[in-house]
């Protein structure tokens, strides 16, 4: 069984452009694959929507792992393709007021309720990852916009741990901004393995655990981490703040030992 769903007011976009049935999509030649392996690739392409040019990337997925499968199960209480599994977390994220890709298509190929493949079309965000940020402007960033920026970044996890969501894979490189004046905005990317309904302190130690991997010690010194719990906390945390960033660094430590630490 073959199905596509499209994003409101999307439909007609993507019909001008021949694009209307799953093997449209699936089968689809143009753009730049910017990312390929056996279970995945990834296409970059732009479409003209009357008088500007939209840009999107489109992930199609091909016989999924089992413990994908089995994640999205565990998550969701049900079968589900893994590009519905974005789909779905995407919207859940725009739905709590937290910025992320806009999903505009999705469809998937199903054999007696299993997948067999899906893709996953969504819209370019705005800005620039966050490590590419930093990496590139940090030495010219003076202490005050060194500090807005930290203290922005906790206030944006916190935000995204209020709506009782976990992002295991919340590292540096998962998050866009458009840096401002007076504030930054923020994005996050790669959905795969976020979950929604999530309660206690363990899966925020186990997110802010990544983040604090990703935060390299050349840009964030120790004030800096005390910038970003402090914004974290706020006002409201319950939680014994210092056993609690204990907790975060030995997570970060554990991750540390596992993985070679990306430079940005």
């Amino acid at each position: 069984m073959r199905t596509v769903q499209f994003a409101k007011d999307s439909s007609a976009l993507f019909e001008k452009a021949g694009l209307k049935s799953f093997e449209d999509f699936f089968n689809y030649s143009g753009g730049v694959t910017i990312n390929k392996n056996q279970k995945r690739d990834v296409v970059a392409f732009s479409l003209d929507d009357d008088d500007r040019r939209r840009h999107f990337f489109m992930k199609r997925f091909f016989n999924p792992h089992y413990k994908d499968m089995l994640f999205t199960f565990r998550n969701f209480g049900r079968l589900c393709s893994q590009a519905a599994c974005e789909w779905q977390n995407a919207n859940t994220l725009l739905q709590n007021g937290i910025p992320t890709y806009k999903p505009v298509c999705c469809g998937e190929e199903t054999r007696l309720y299993m997948e067999k493949k899906s893709f996953l079309v969504t819209e370019k965000l705005p800005g620039c990852c966050l490590a590419d940020y930093i990496g590139d402007n940090w030495s010219t960033l003076d202490a005050v916009k060194k500090e807005r920026l930290t203290a922005s970044l906790g206030r944006f996890v916190r935000k995204i741990h209020d709506a009782r969501i976990s992002m295991p894979d919340l590292y540096i490189w998962h998050i866009f901004m458009q840096p401002k004046d007076d504030k930054c905005d923020f994005a996050v990317i790669d959905l795969h393995r976020m979950s929604a309904n999530a309660a206690g302190n363990r899966w925020r130690i186990r997110n802010l655990g990544a983040l604090d991997f990703s935060m390299i010690s050349k840009y964030f010194d120790q004030g800096l981490r005390d910038t970003f719990f402090n914004a974290y906390f706020g006002d409201d945390f319950d939680a014994d703040k210092a056993e609690f960033c204990r907790k975060v660094t030995n997570r970060s430590m554990i991750l540390a030992n596992r993985r070679r630490r990306p430079d940005y």
